[in-house]
């Protein structure tokens, strides 16, 4: 079943919001992690953030505040690159169903 117009709307506000909303990080960082283009100092983690979260460990965590990096910079950057990979597994979805059709 094809998402529906309220069901675009919804990823769209998550997309907004994770540009958009109240954060830490900058709209540009946010949204460069989100588009799959993260800064080089970032790239080992959000890697891992997309192609097997399930391993990401304390170790990695710890890493990137021994960066600089805050607990609520991390979460935010987390998201960012959940919510982009969320989104283009969608889009590929939605093209192969196409498609198909």
């Amino acid at each position: 079943m094809m998402p529906n117009g309220r069901d675009d709307a919804s990823i769209d506000a998550i997309r907004r919001e994770v540009l958009d909303g109240p954060a830490v990080t900058s709209r540009d960082l946010r949204a460069r992690v989100m588009a799959n283009d993260p800064p080089a100092e970032l790239r080992d983690f959000w890697t891992k953030v997309r192609e097997a979260s399930y391993r990401v460990t304390d170790e990695d965590l710890a890493a990137l505040r021994r960066a600089g990096l805050t607990e609520e910079q991390i979460y935010e950057l987390t998201v960012a690159a959940a919510v982009g990979i969320a989104c283009d597994r969608l889009d590929i979805a939605k093209r192969s169903m196409k498609g198909a059709a």
